[in-house]
């Protein structure tokens, strides 16, 4: 039903879908009875109905409109401290690897040089312990020949291998120390035991 230009079934339509009705029940529940009511009349009865109804919902209507001000009105700036603080709880919830500063491309280089260095320092030494004069099938000839050929089709596996290579052999080092089993190595056969240190005389 439109009164003086307004649909009223419209508005509180709308009003019921948006939730606005829950702002002031007991009015929305007063304008949808007079709503009701109004359309059962006719002639002047009706007209000072609608009339009222009119009234009724443009002061609804102002209700929501400062309901919502004040509601925008309420909503907490934050300052410079709580931008602050909310970017360090960030930083907080951030992984290990995604806080990590980021690696200078100065750092990767030297890397990349000390492996090739070193590469070249363990093949040096294989080829040292190459006795004079050793056959094709000595063993320290063959690992020579097979680290040379590997530096030729691929440094970067050579490299690889070679990490490899160290990392088991500083295992087997902790593991004949007796570190890796949480037992120290036994002395040798026939070793002196430890003098324990004498205690100092008081003057």
């Amino acid at each position: 039903m439109a009164a003086d230009g307004i649909d009223i079934d419209a508005v509180l339509d709308g009003w019921r879908v948006t939730g606005a009705d829950r702002v002031d029940p007991l009015r929305f529940h007063r304008i949808a009875a007079l709503h009701r009511r109004a359309s059962a009349r006719d002639g002047a009865a009706r007209q000072a109905l609608d009339a009222t109804l009119v009234a009724l919902v443009d002061a609804y209507a102002r209700v929501l409109e400062r309901r919502s001000r004040d509601a925008r009105d309420a909503t907490p700036t934050r300052s410079a401290l709580g931008t602050l603080v909310d970017g360090m709880a960030a930083r907080t919830d951030m992984s290990p690897a995604d806080a990590a500063y980021p690696e200078l491309p100065a750092v990767d280089d030297f890397r990349t040089l000390w492996s090739t260095l070193r590469t070249g320092s363990q093949i040096r030494r294989s080829l040292a312990e190459v006795p004079t004069g050793a056959g094709p099938l000595n063993s320290a000839a063959l690992a020579h020949r097979s680290l040379t050929l590997m530096g030729g089709l691929s440094p970067d596996y050579l490299r690889q291998f070679l990490a490899y290579v160290d990392t088991l052999s500083w295992l087997e080092t902790l593991q004949d120390a007796g570190v890796l089993t949480g037992k120290e190595t036994a002395p040798p056969v026939g070793a002196k035991p430890r003098a324990k240190p004498r205690a100092r005389k008081r003057g």
